[in-house]
């Protein structure tokens, strides 16, 4: 039923590439984060990404299945579902990324203080000499 749909519309299938490959990349990105914990940095930010995909892969199948009736037949549009669905990958992504970022951002301060660096060293070597001999 879901493979005659699909070969019954070209969008289905490109639709159904996309599904497979925000699957392959959410079970990829989660994989060593819980294979192998001990050695990952960031391990919650790595989870919390990788949910986010996975909710967004969730929201384009419920919304390829409801859009086409293969499930829940009496709702006109799959928006206010993919909608919640995809909200939650948003807010689940947030919380991926505050790991990642949560030892650079300082909320004690009151003003933002902007450093500016300037290096005025010479070196040698650098792609700049890389044709000298």
């Amino acid at each position: 039923m879901v493979l005659d749909l699909l070969l019954s519309n070209p969008f289905q299938v490109v639709t159904a590439l996309h599904i497979a490959l925000f699957l392959a990349a959410s079970l990829l990105l989660l994989y060593p984060a819980i294979a192998y914990a001990q050695n990952v940095a960031y391990t919650e930010g790595i989870v919390g990404l990788s949910v986010g995909l996975f909710l967004v892969t969730v929201a384009n199948v419920v919304g390829l299945l409801i859009d086409y009736d293969v499930i829940l037949p009496d709702i006109y549009s799959s928006f206010l579902i993919t909608s919640v669905l995809n909200l939650g990958a948003s807010i689940c992504a947030t919380i991926g990324i505050y790991y990642f970022a949560r030892q650079f951002i300082d909320t004690g301060q009151s003003s933002l203080d902007v450093e500016t660096q300037t290096t005025t060293t010479t070196t040698n070597g650098g792609f700049e000499d890389a044709d000298d001999d």
